[in-house]
């Protein structure tokens, strides 16, 4: 398994400019950075929907090559949800943009969450609806992606309106064969899938399961700890590995095992934005050390 460590910005650039949050990265000892695009995009007056765009852009990359720290992965925005009636508007703008983005930050790979249905239980008619519609939207996204050799990576998801109990009715896109489903019919090789190890505990999934099942298909991580189910606190809590009830050693032995080749990459807490930025550099450096303990613990 690689030795690349990455961390996600999301959680605490908006309270900072990308800029020091980058350099924050990089002052914690971190190798490349998980760039999202997706905070960068969803208000109205963020800078991907201004004319001067890819201006902004190329001085994220400048940045990026002046400390040293690339862009390995990206997340495009994830407020995907058909209505009730199934009708969805495709924002199709803005995640053009988000693919060219990303090519310009010198990456290949954007992270998508699936277009979700959210208004009743499902049930087998609800997710083959879903699959159509998936299908149809990101084979809308593909040959753009394919035009800057941008692989779309699909993440596992979970219910926003509650805790996935084992009792519950699966929920589309929480578990590893719907996501190789989806990923089976788009047929491309510009289409991979990303693990989210703190959505797949939410939804009650087996995280060394999801591994071995999603084979080399597998390429990237979004690596964060919760209590899961069980716990009155279903947030997305988005802790270090170790802090919630995740089993990190035999995550690890089954990324190495699967010959995961890939960035190991954590999504860091969402309580980093209220830290002064001493105190930030330090809990990632600390996240850091995790990630690395866990790591060569199953190769030695």
């Amino acid at each position: 398994m690689g030795e690349c460590y990455t961390s996600a910005m999301a959680h605490f650039c908006k309270t900072t400019t990308v800029f020091d949050a980058m350099q924050t990265l990089c002052d914690a000892g971190f190798d490349a950075m998980d760039f999202p695009i997706s905070v960068y995009s969803r208000p109205l007056d963020s800078p991907l929907r201004k004319e001067d765009w890819r201006d902004w852009v190329k001085s994220v990359r400048d940045f990026s090559d002046k400390i040293g720290l690339p862009v390995t992965q990206a997340h495009a925005t994830w407020e995907q949800t058909v209505a009730e009636d199934f009708h969805y508007e495709s924002p199709y703008d803005i995640y053009a943009r988000t693919i060219e983005a990303c090519h310009l930050l010198g990456c290949r790979k954007l992270i998508f969450h699936p277009v979700l249905y959210l208004f009743r239980c499902p049930d087998r008619t609800t997710h083959e609806r879903l699959h159509e519609w998936n299908v149809r939207w990101f084979s809308e996204l593909l040959p753009l992606a394919e035009r800057f050799d941008v692989v779309i990576e699909l993440e596992n998801t979970f219910d926003y309106r509650h805790v996935q109990k084992p009792c519950d009715p699966t929920m589309p896109y929480t578990t590893a064969d719907d996501l190789l489903e989806l990923a089976r019919r788009l047929n491309s090789p510009h289409v991979r899938l990303c693990l989210d190890t703190g959505h797949a505990n939410i939804a009650g999934q087996n995280v060394p399961e999801m591994i071995e099942k999603y084979g080399n298909l597998l390429d990237t991580l979004h690596l964060n700890d919760n209590y899961g189910y069980i716990s009155p606190v279903f947030e997305d809590l988005h802790l270090f590995p170790g802090y919630g009830r995740l089993d990190w050693h035999a995550i690890f032995a089954a990324l190495h095992e699967s010959g995961y080749s890939g960035t190991i990459n954590i999504e860091p807490v969402a309580e980093l934005d209220r830290l002064p930025r001493e105190l930030r550099v330090l809990q990632l450096s600390t996240a850091l050390v995790i990630l690395k303990y866990c790591n060569r613990s199953v190769q030695a």
